[in-house]
């Protein structure tokens, strides 16, 4: 007897068996890869608004002006911290989607006031905190239909204000 090395031809219902699983595995495939990728931006995202707020709070305690021409401190904490945004989605100097705040707490002493001090980037020894909010949206269609408005991400960073000069409380007495 001999061998027929002939193969019987595969009937349409078992091709359209293997087109129905194919389908449901690469369904299932793409969504976790595009998951992984919006979630990797996420993280992104926030890692660069800690970073930010890092470095405008860097800027913010050494008393600096210098940031683009005759802008005032608070203006340069405010491009420092937009600027360091650069990297995420509508971040960058000019961009609306990133808002950065500020504020300081008056040095007493020893002790710093619990009340903070308003629209002020505070004096030399005062503390400040800059905080920059942003909205994470998401590029994937899917993950866009669970949250359509995106995702709101802080990044804060507090500091002490270097002794640029005198150390003075709100009463006007210098520390050394």
């Amino acid at each position: 007897m001999t061998q027929s090395t002939e193969r019987k031809p595969k009937s349409r219902r078992e091709r359209g068996q293997a087109l129905v699983e194919f389908a449901l595995v690469a369904t299932v495939f793409f969504v976790m890869l595009f998951g992984i990728f919006d979630a990797t931006r996420l993280l992104q995202s926030w890692i660069t608004l800690q970073h930010s707020s890092r470095e405008a709070a860097r800027y913010a305690i050494t008393g600096r002006t210098d940031c683009e021409g005759d802008a005032g401190r608070e203006d340069c904490i405010v491009w420092t911290g937009k600027n360091a945004s650069t990297g995420i989605l509508g971040g960058g100097p000019s961009s609306s989607t990133v808002q950065v705040t500020y504020k300081a707490w008056d040095f007493e002493g020893d002790d710093w006031n619990s009340t903070a001090v308003d629209s002020a980037a505070g004096r030399q020894c005062d503390q400040v905190e800059v905080k920059i909010a942003y909205t994470h949206e998401f590029v994937t269609p899917m993950m866009k239909v669970l949250r359509p408005s995106g995702i709101p991400i802080n990044g804060r960073q507090k500091m002490t204000n270097e002794p640029y000069g005198p150390c003075i409380d709100g009463d006007g007495v210098v520390s050394p």
